[in-house]
């Protein structure tokens, strides 16, 4: 069975550039492993991720970010099983003033999740589009 979680977080420290790419590789490694699917994007101490894969896999992992001190205020604003996963592989990405289009981030990972369910597409593409505006200069 497969499931998809998707939450957002706030970092517990300010991480440094290289901090943040650093911890985005290496959690963008450890899915592919587990062969998990999905993005999570950083911005201005901020986290927006969401998870799709294996239920068992899943849920341990989500367990495990739960505990993880690296961040706090845990929203979980989805979690169910689905008949198939949207994304194709395992994303990060550092949003940051200059470095992307909104417009065209926005639309390109809203193209993500066409595979989803409406109900859940509409729900993650919300909560996405408020975490790019409020979250990006």
């Amino acid at each position: 069975m497969q499931h998809a979680i998707c939450y957002i977080s706030t970092a517990t420290k300010d991480f440094t550039e290289t901090g943040i790419r650093e911890l985005l590789n290496k959690w963008k490694e450890k899915n592919n492993r587990l062969n998990i699917k999905g993005l999570l994007l950083y911005s201005q101490g901020h986290f927006f991720q969401v998870l799709e894969g294996e239920k068992t896999t899943v849920m341990e992992l989500f367990n495990s970010i739960t505990t993880d001190s690296r961040h706090t205020g845990i929203i979980q604003i989805m979690g169910k099983d689905i008949t198939r996963g949207s994304f194709d592989d395992y994303r990060v990405e550092h949003l940051k003033e200059g470095n992307f289009s909104r417009p065209k981030i926005i639309s390109e990972y809203c193209e993500s999740v066409k595979g989803m369910d409406p109900e859940t597409q509409q729900q993650i593409k919300t909560m996405l589009q408020s975490f790019i505006d409020t979250q990006v200069l």
